[in-house]
């Protein structure tokens, strides 16, 4: 990778912050983040630089693309401003839905490189730490995100229909109205349709890619502001690594990793060694019974191990999504999910209308008082029945999803 001219970039924006700082976001583009995406090699006068562009609702200063494919989001805020968890978030979920791998954040004055689109690793530095970072620092440039990008895939077209998204919709749109008599009077309902088209597409090209989505877990921005305004660091104070609200759950990886240091354990549910969401286990092994189709699910004919992915939409696209190694731990994962996200207020004994079974309850029974074939017990205390076969489990997400305000996408293994 060429050498960085960071430490001119450093000293220039170094003087500036201290001798007269940007007081607007507009300023602090102009002055502070331009020059810095300049000096990672990104030309913002070509037309591979899109500006203020929405993605699934998070405003984007900054797209920058690769031989037409997008490669690198940045948000900005004003330089007199914070940094936001939930701006942060809402990009970390922007990453995951269109699988652009890498992200920067900031305000001029600090810093938060994001990389991956499951497992989001996440790296806090301050302008005056930015020379040392160079190593991290120097895989979101052009260079380095242009050799990332050399090999074809099918991953970039879920990338360009993500980015493109509103321009299709308007245009496809525009296109059904002038072919229907009185066309404009199904405007909605023509949005609504193209909206699903879309995120169909979007995920049947993004599942083709061999990493496949967990549910994302928050980002925590945390700078120490008694250090900012000097942009040097006190004794024992270092640049900020890891994933989470709590400090205890920082993991650190080798310096020379793709990105970062640190990577966001997932919340939805515990985690096992291969990434997957693990279901939730109840206390007492005894009021789990075998279940003889997950056995089953554990790997395909060719050895292979299978794939249950949840995706999750509300009414502007996708928030989220979960995947497990059995329709079961799926199951469970989304059930998780989903009372973070709207399910909260359901009432016990719940089952789906015109269903027959209890699906949620303060006891592993039935409404009736009989005992559930398989249960487990959620981190709210409350029973799930995860018992039958996997199209039964699909029926059981797609009914907690729509009670939570939301519809789900199963794809992977789920039609298998």
């Amino acid at each position: 990778m060429p050498s960085l001219d960071l430490r001119s970039f450093v000293a220039r924006a170094g003087t500036l912050v201290d001798s007269s700082p940007p007081a607007s976001r507009r300023e602090t583009r102009t002055w502070l983040v331009e020059p810095f995406l300049e000096t990672l090699g990104w030309d913002l006068r070509a037309e591979s630089c899109v500006t203020d562009r929405s993605i699934d609702d998070t405003p984007l200063e900054y797209v920058l693309l690769v031989d037409s494919v997008p490669a690198l989001f940045v948000a900005v805020e004003a330089a007199d401003e914070p940094l936001e968890e939930t701006r942060a978030n809402a990009l970390q979920q922007a990453m995951a839905w269109t699988g652009v791998d890498r992200a920067i954040y900031t305000n001029g004055r600090q810093y938060l490189l994001l990389a991956g689109t499951t497992d989001i690793e996440y790296h806090t530095l301050r302008l005056s730490e930015l020379t040392d970072g160079e190593s991290t620092v120097g895989l979101y440039s052009r260079d380095a995100l242009g050799r990332r990008l050399a090999q074809h895939s099918r991953n970039h077209v879920a990338r360009q229909l993500a980015i493109e998204r509103s321009r299709l919709v308007d245009s496809i749109g525009e296109q059904l109205t002038a072919a229907t008599a009185h066309g404009d009077v199904y405007d909605d309902e023509f949005e609504s349709a193209i909206d699903r088209f879309l995120d169909q597409l979007v995920v049947a090209f993004t599942d083709a890619d061999s990493e496949q989505p967990n549910a994302v877990a928050d980002v925590s921005v945390r700078f120490d502001e008694s250090t900012i305004s000097s942009e040097t660091p006190t004794d024992g104070d270092t640049a900020e690594t890891g994933s989470a609200t709590d400090p205890s759950r920082h993991t650190t990886t080798d310096a020379n990793e793709d990105a970062g240091t640190g990577r966001v354990a997932d919340t939805a549910a515990s985690t096992e060694s291969n990434g997957r969401e693990a279901p939730a286990r109840d206390d007492d092994a005894e009021r789990r019974e075998p279940d003889d189709d997950t056995d089953a699910e554990n790997g395909t004919e060719d050895g292979e191990e299978s794939e249950y992915v949840v995706r999750l939409f509300n009414d502007r696209g996708s928030i989220g999504a979960i995947g497990h190694s059995t329709s079961e731990g799926a199951l469970v994962g989304a059930a998780e999910y989903l009372f973070e996200r709207g399910l909260s207020g359901v009432t016990v004994p719940w089952s789906p209308d015109e269903a027959d079974g209890t699906v949620l309850n303060s006891d592993p029974v039935h409404a009736d008082g009989s005992p559930m074939a398989a249960s487990t017990q959620l981190s709210n205390g409350l029973y799930l029945e995860t018992a039958g076969t996997v199209e039964e489990r699909a029926a059981r997400v797609q009914a907690l999803a729509a009670r939570a305000g939301l519809r789900a996408m199963l794809t992977g293994d789920w039609d298998t």
